[in-house]
């Protein structure tokens, strides 16, 4: 991170006030130790946002979104860790450590973000021209762009002429000619000397980053003969893949709805917004890359995406690549995916300006009630050119099907799927359970076989070794003495969720080295600061310390009882790995080797639920698994596929 240590993260936060920076936002009013206020991240009447100033943190008690001060700032900021940490620093005169090359690189950027505002108020001035802009704003008034739609997307018209924003920012900025060409907003003659504009007559189409800079434009051809949509190249400022279009103008809306439309182009993000729908976003022309898909979810609490690509073969095509890169993180982040068929087989544009009722707000509001699942529009896609009433219409209707429903990860929804599937197609239920199974074997070791994480506000309990992980995690920061006891017993211990093993690593990292508990707490802060997931759930684990001190509970009950938990889902995970290896044996020997080993596993599993509680009982439960699985290390590795 150029410019941000941990010395930087560590003096921000001692100078940045948190009271301070979140009373720009929220209205607060002291309780005790604490201030509250009506939380800004949801909707809500009654006050539930906690913010506590002796311990640098903040948690609403109603969305669940906790932090520290970066954690607060990126989110109602929009900005990414490291952004916010420079703003912070900025703010509270905290000097970064930059080498001369990262000033060069900065003044850089900035310079060209410059000449980019500078550019794009040239072209929005030349849009209101009488003369200059009268067809531009023919070609709106065409489109149904209002005047207030295109000041919001600030609109505007490239002259037909070669070199008229060069020579504009030549003479007013006193740019330079390469820094114009590096900019992407000329480009140098290759028989004579100069440059020409990139962008000549043409509607200009400013595209901004998620604080509204403009960072590239793209612009539509207004004449015949020439390319329809001309996009600037990749700049220091500007990466194709990394920004979506609109998201600027989107991001409190989708706070509000909670959701997200992704749509593919300008006009059809900019028809959206103004009929209402300011919760849409496009992808500049290409497939969702994973950079935009963790964009789009950071605003979103149910994490829901509508995709609404247009109806031809392109957009279909465009429609699947975004659903392979948003599939490949959602097991993570926990995306709710909605396929958004748009009335009349329309892109959103031609829909939204449509007469009702087959188009306009209202049908377009419908679409996006029912649409389905993906997994649902994918299986009624595959089937829709089968004939279901004959044999072997219904045959090929499997056949497309099976590889759907056999990439469905959790098992219990998988079995639903193929449930009502048999139905619909007139199968035995065996049959096609069977030909997925055969499928899924097929594939072998592509498939990760974890179930996918549950979604936040699911309304799950959680899990005991869940909180058993968590507990003892609590237990490192109630007590010096506490500390010292946990370390030494868990210091071999690999944690099952990955966000809690991070917080482990860092709290081995820091190991003896603070003074007070309290001292611990920052600079465990510190070090999870770029965490979002970390830092969210240390806040839990702070408010789980007062918990435990009030309780006063025993460590070394409470410790060994924790250790229990985890062993015993560890147990319950290698079994269910042991077991997935039985359907994939390719021999009976295999089968009974695995076999043996799932009964002593279970004849432990009777051991440790009746009497292994102690330390040493614990740690010899651990040892005999060891040696079943045959190595000491497999019973983690064999956990983290089940």
């Amino acid at each position: 991170m150029k410019g941000v240590t941990s010395e930087v993260i560590a003096e921000v936060r001692s100078r940045a006030n948190l009271l301070e920076v979140i009373s720009e936002f929220v209205v607060l009013k002291r309780a005790g130790k604490e201030h509250r206020g009506l939380c800004p991240f949801h909707a809500e009447k009654s006050p539930s946002f906690h913010v506590n100033p002796e311990k640098g943190i903040y948690k609403c008690f109603g969305c669940g979104e906790g932090g520290d001060v970066f954690a607060f700032f990126q989110k109602v900021k929009g900005l990414d860790f490291l952004d916010a940490v420079r703003d912070l620093a900025g703010r509270y005169g905290v000097k970064l450590v930059e080498s001369a090359e990262d000033r060069q690189e900065w003044d850089r950027r900035t310079s060209i973000l410059m000449l980019y505002q500078q550019a794009c108020q040239y072209y929005s001035h030349l849009l209101s021209d009488p003369e200059e802009g009268a067809l531009a704003r023919s070609y709106l008034q065409l489109r149904g762009i209002t005047a207030a739609t295109a000041e919001k997307f600030k609109l505007g018209y490239a002259a037909n002429a070669w070199d008229g924003l060069y020579s504009y920012l030549t003479g007013t900025v006193k740019a330079q000619a390469a820094t114009l060409e590096e900019a992407g907003l000329v480009r140098r003659r290759q028989e004579t000397s100069g440059c020409y504009d990139l962008f000549r007559h043409r509607l200009i189409i400013p595209i901004c980053d998620s604080e509204g800079r403009v960072i590239a434009f793209g612009g539509r051809a207004l004449g015949d003969g020439e390319v329809k949509y001309l996009n600037s190249p990749e700049t220091p400022i500007y990466t194709k893949g990394q920004h979506l279009f609109g998201l600027n103008l989107a991001k409190d809306e989708i706070k509000r709805q909670d959701s997200v439309i992704v749509v593919e182009g300008y006009f059809d993000a900019i028809a959206a917004h103004q009929f209402g729908f300011e919760h849409t976003v496009a992808t500049l022309g290409t497939a969702l890359t994973e950079r935009q898909a963790k964009l789009l979810v950071r605003y979103t609490e149910s994490k829901r995406v509508y995709l609404a690509f247009d109806s031809d073969s392109a957009g279909e095509r465009a429609l699947e690549r975004g659903v392979e890169t948003l599939n490949q993180i959602a097991e993570g982040v926990g995306i709710e995916l909605r396929a958004l068929r748009v009335p009349g087989g329309k892109d959103p544009d031609e829909c939204l300006r449509a007469p009702e009722p087959q188009g306009g707000q209202a049908a377009f509001a419908a679409a996006i009630a029912s649409a389905p699942h993906l997994i649902d529009y994918q299986l009624e896609r595959a089937v829709e050119e089968s004939d279901l009433k004959s044999h072997t219409g219904r045959i090929e209707a499997a056949r497309q099907v099976v590889p759907i429903l056999a990439q469905i990860k959790n098992s219990v929804g998988r079995s639903e799927y193929v449930r009502q599937w048999a139905l619909t197609l007139g199968l035995r239920e065996e049959a096609l359970l069977a030909d997925v199974g055969d499928y899924r074997r097929r594939l072998g070791s592509g498939l990760p076989a974890r179930m996918p994480a549950q979604r936040a506000g699911s309304g799950s309990l959680k899990s005991g070794h869940l909180e058993a992980e968590r507990q003892l995690l609590a237990f490192y920061l109630t007590s010096r003495e506490d500390n010292e006891r946990v370390s030494t017993a868990l210091a071999d211990e690999h944690f099952i969720d990955p966000v809690n093993e991070r917080i482990k690593e860092a709290l081995d990292g820091i190991g003896s080295q603070f003074n007070t508990v309290d001292d611990l707490q920052y600079k465990l802060m510190d070090r999870l600061a770029p965490d979002s997931e970390a830092s969210r759930l240390l806040v839990d684990l702070v408010f789980k310390v007062e918990e435990i001190r009030k309780q006063k509970a025993p460590l070394e009950v409470m410790l060994n009882e924790g250790r229990a938990r985890i062993l015993k889902e560890r147990m319950i995970r290698a079994k269910n790995s042991l077991r997935e290896r039985m359907g994939l044996a390719g021999s009976e020997s295999e089968q009974s080797e695995l076999s043996s080993k799932i009964s002593q596993l279970l004849q432990l599993e009777s051991a440790l639920l009746s009497s292994g509680r102690t330390q040493d009982e614990i740690d010899e439960i651990k040892r005999k698994i060891g040696e079943i699985l045959g190595d000491k290390g497999q019973l983690t590795q064999l956990e983290t596929k089940a």
